[in-house]
């Protein structure tokens, strides 16, 4: 999906010439227009041959009809830039079918901000905080993750908005799942607590809007079936193995109403 991948053969054209160059980008400095022989396309700048500058934009025909376009170094997306995920379906992709026959989410998507060797966010060696890492991908389905990326993954701080029921995940992310936070509901309604397989898990407390509280801990156990978690950023970053789907339960403990601004607690307990 919009991959860098073995060089196709091509032809160069530069301004005001109606013949391509005769050694293709060998050494090329300036500004160009490559059609290749899978029908690609890349119009941008080039140094000493390489794609590589402020603006350049590819188009992936030969497969997806995915298209870039931004910040280019040493022939990768390096940089700022905008990449639009088409929803036309490539044979090649594996994404498409869903879990135990489930329909997968439809194809397509955009993200912009930036990137690092052609991976969404900052590089391995790097800290999200200290190197430029952040990135808007908004999905085919509707739903939003806006934060920090890593090698291609949500990685550091960043907020995921479900656009089925407008609930958030807001925290801390590591390699494309949250690890700790808050599941912000739209009526002021949240829990914070851990998390695994971007599900609540361990010790936490709900917050509600009239201030009163809940803690517990919650525990998962894996099920066939479910469709709420994320969908993968693309097919570059799949994970050898999928998480497994949950169900969560929740055995709640302390309870603290507030009342007059006074704070009273009360001992629950499991049935």
């Amino acid at each position: 999906m919009g991959d860098e991948e073995e060089e196709p053969k091509y032809k160069l054209f530069f301004k005001d010439q109606e013949e391509p160059r005769e050694n293709g980008s060998r050494n090329f400095t300036g500004r160009g227009k490559a059609f290749y022989t899978n029908k690609d396309t890349y119009e941008g700048e080039y140094v000493e041959g390489v794609r590589q500058g402020k603006m350049g934009e590819y188009t992936w025909h030969s497969k997806s009809g995915d298209s870039y376009k931004g910040q280019w170094e040493g022939d990768k997306k390096h940089g700022f830039g905008k990449l639009v995920y088409r929803n036309n379906k490539n044979p090649d992709d594996e994404e498409d079918a869903g879990d135990d026959g489930e329909p997968a989410m439809p194809r397509g998507g955009t993200y912009v901000g930036f990137y690092a060797r052609g991976l969404r966010g900052c590089e391995e060696s790097q800290a999200p905080d200290e190197a430029s890492s952040d990135g808007t991908f908004t999905y085919a389905n509707g739903d939003i993750y806006v934060g920090q990326w890593k090698v291609g993954k949500k990685h550091g701080r960043g907020t995921y908005t479900y656009a089925k029921d407008g609930t958030k995940l807001v925290g801390d992310w590591e390699s494309g799942k949250i690890t700790v936070g808050k599941w912000v509901f739209p009526n002021g309604t949240f829990y914070s607590g851990k998390f695994r397989y971007n599900k609540p898990y361990g010790q936490g407390v709900w917050v509600f809007p009239d201030g009163n509280q809940l803690t517990g801990e919650y525990t998962q156990k894996e099920q066939s079936n479910g469709d709420d978690d994320p969908p993968p950023d693309d097919e570059e970053n799949a994970e050898p193995k999928k998480d497994p789907k949950v169900w969560c339960n929740f055995k709640y403990g302390d309870s603290v109403a507030v009342h007059g601004g006074v704070m009273a607690q009360t001992n629950l307990y499991d049935e």
